[in-house]
């Protein structure tokens, strides 16, 4: 997973795109190995819905609000840094919490953004803006299967697949390697049995790109850079 909530500025581009596969093709099962923030599972029509990500904390987490939990009123600077430093002592709903809700942008444990000082000189309280959204979110979160798991231990049949993948060369929510020579031979090996849509900045050769849009990509809480979304297929003609 990259961030929380990375795709959801451009979910009404690619939500129907994917919607058409499923129904065009009279899909029944629709899985995202790289849930995220589930910005787009939680918008898709399928009879069932399979969520997965490799961050367990995030999958409890979800699995948390799909009970009705109750989230926090605020995380304090000093509950962030002690439950960062000491996440087994903390049910791992909760962690999930503090790691991403309380943390700017969405990033894991990738630094305190509570109630912070803009540079337009006014205050915004993040962890409550992340708060509300999921909030509002978790009604659309009651039918979907959340799995914690790596994507290459699944091994799918007659499904849609969309895969949020860690950009390349851009830096992730984690310091874990990616393997993206596995990852794009995986996706033809899928593909041979479903249909699988990847969200890149760049593809190899035989996969093509089917949709792309311009978006400001945030880094920090001081900079803005600008990126090409882009949404890639397996093309079959191109050996």
């Amino acid at each position: 997973m990259k961030y929380m909530g990375s795709k959801s500025r451009i979910s009404k581009s690619i939500v129907p795109i994917i919607q058409n596969y499923i129904d065009s093709n009279k899909i029944t099962t629709y899985i995202e190995p790289f849930c995220g923030g589930c910005n787009i599972i939680d918008k898709i029509g399928c009879e069932t819905k399979i969520a997965s990500d490799s961050n367990e904390y995030l999958i409890e987490l979800f699995k948390y609000l799909q009970q009705d939990g109750k989230l926090p009123e605020s995380i304090s600077r000093e509950e962030y840094f002690l439950v960062r430093s000491n996440m087994n002592n903390y049910p791992k709903w909760y962690v999930g919490v503090v790691g991403f809700l309380a943390s700017y942008n969405g990033k894991f444990f990738g630094g305190y953004a509570g109630i912070v000082h803009t540079k337009a000189n006014t205050i915004r309280d993040y962890y409550n803006e992340s708060k509300r959204n999921i909030e509002t979110q978790s009604c659309n979160l009651k039918n979907i299967k959340f799995i914690y798991s790596n994507y290459d231990k699944c091994d799918p049949i007659n499904c849609m697949i969309y895969c949020d993948i860690p950009y390349q060369g851009v830096t992730n929510y984690s310091n874990k390697i990616f393997n993206y020579d596995l990852f794009w031979d995986t996706m033809r090996k899928w593909n041979k049995n479903n249909i699988v849509l990847v969200s890149e900045l760049n593809a190899p050769n035989d996969f093509k790109c089917i949709w792309s849009q311009e978006i400001l990509r945030t880094i920090d809480n001081t900079k803005r850079v600008s990126s090409v979304e882009k949404l890639f297929i397996y093309n079959k003609e191109i050996i």
